[in-house]
């Protein structure tokens, strides 16, 4: 059973991309190699027939299928087309040397390689007055053609709001004669790390009861992955008004869409995040979510006097802080979903689970199609993380997964990838 006290991790998402939708917003973009990674906020659709004529699937020669009867058949030479020329016709009783892509001539119902033919190649300078001898393996009409929109359809919708820009599509889009792209625009991002015992990556060795701070990065790279820009990654200790003063120059500098913090969100002591919410000008709320790892959460706005900026606040251990980002910003970014299979696990012995809480345990997809869990549940655990390259999701309800249970898995990149 749930805990009442809880809310299911899909309302929490949905307060994120609400409040997110208020800073949300489009740009266009030319479509060339820079459009590669961003996610469509409006459908396209095809301004031309891809191909836009019939053509030449292959080097050789337009006929028609009446002249090529015969076993072999020699026949005279007219006009070569190129790719490129504009349309033409095919004179009975002839053939026409043809290249790949160039439009079919009028007349013609079928394409001999020039393979096929006495010479094995085009003779040099090929041109109307010669002949060629040709064996055809086939004379099926429409052998080696292409027919007009074969591929695509003037109309046809080549591309759908919220699908990633990948290179095969943003070449698709240019053959069907795509200019600008209308395109999810980057949220401004600060990250921000919390706490005392936090120092700066690459700092020098921590002493006793520090710690390198690994969600400052971490949760920048996310946030790159998930179409953020992130315009500033810092860290502050345990003091709530220096905290918020941080935040208001760092959101006046760059202008920020949004901020996302880590750790200050729990039960402690020294929750400065809490804190900060006891102070003008922060409005944050903390729910306790029906997951694990990354139960704690605050959602919420910095008030200033010209604007409110959206504020997500995750806890401070890095996995929990990694998944909150994977589970709530992604969507309330616009990220795409990552796909979700259902797959069975494999395991050596059966591994417990909080029948209160939707479990989120690092695993990696076997090449059986099998899926093993890396490393341990704690949230403390970034290396499995890091090895990992799915997510295993242990739904409400259940109390423990054996060998052979089939769960729902997110693919997320990592692994040996």
């Amino acid at each position: 059973m749930a805990d009442a006290q809880r809310i299911p991790l899909g309302d929490h998402v949905a307060d994120a991309v609400a409040l997110l939708a208020a800073v949300r917003g489009t740009e266009v973009i030319a479509l060339d190699g820079r459009a590669v990674g961003r996610v469509a906020a409006r459908e396209q659709r095809a301004r031309v027939d891809v191909p836009g004529h019939d053509d030449s699937q292959m080097d050789g020669f337009a006929v028609a299928a009446v002249d090529v009867a015969a076993t072999t058949v020699t026949l005279p030479l007219g006009p070569t087309i190129a790719a490129g020329d504009p349309p033409s016709t095919l004179a009975p009783g002839t053939a026409r040397p043809i290249m790949t892509g160039a439009p079919l001539p009028a007349g013609a119902e079928l394409v001999i390689p020039v393979e096929e033919s006495e010479r094995g190649a085009f003779a040099a300078g090929a041109e109307q007055g010669g002949t060629v001898t040709l064996t055809p393996a086939s004379r099926a009409a429409g052998r080696f053609l292409r027919a007009r929109g074969s591929d695509t359809h003037r109309g046809d919708t080549v591309l759908r709001e919220g699908q990633v820009l990948t290179p095969a599509r943003i070449a698709h889009l240019a053959a069907c004669g795509a200019r600008d792209l209308e395109v999810v625009a980057p949220l401004r991002t600060i990250v921000l790390s919390t706490g005392a015992e936090v120092l700066a990556p690459g700092a020098d060795l921590p002493a006793a009861g520090r710690l390198f701070d690994a969600n400052g990065p971490g949760l920048a790279a996310a946030l790159t992955d998930a179409g953020a820009e992130v315009v500033h990654v810092g860290a502050v200790s345990d003091d709530a008004a220096a905290l918020l003063e941080h935040l208001r120059a760092q959101v006046a500098a760059h202008d920020a869409d949004l901020i996302v913090t880590s750790g200050g969100v729990s039960a402690g002591a020294f929750e400065v995040i809490r804190h900060a919410a006891q102070h003008a000008g922060a409005r944050l709320a903390f729910p306790k979510v029906a997951m694990q790892p990354g139960g704690p959460q605050g959602i919420g706005t910095l008030d200033l006097p010209e604007r409110r900026v959206p504020w997500l606040a995750f806890p401070g251990n890095p996995v929990s802080a990694l998944l909150s980002c994977e589970l709530i910003a992604r969507p309330a970014l616009g990220a795409p979903e990552r796909r979700r299979l259902l797959l069975p696990l494999q395991l050596e012995a059966a591994e417990a689970s909080p029948p209160a809480l939707a479990q989120y345990r690092r695993a990696r997809v076997l090449p059986s199609g099998r899926v093993r869990l890396a490393g341990g549940a704690s949230s403390h655990l970034i290396g499995g993380y890091a090895a990992a390259d799915a997510l295993v999701v242990v739904p409400v309800g259940v109390d423990a997964v054996r060998d052979g249970d089939v769960l729902e898995t997110l693919l997320i990149p990592g692994g040996d990838r």
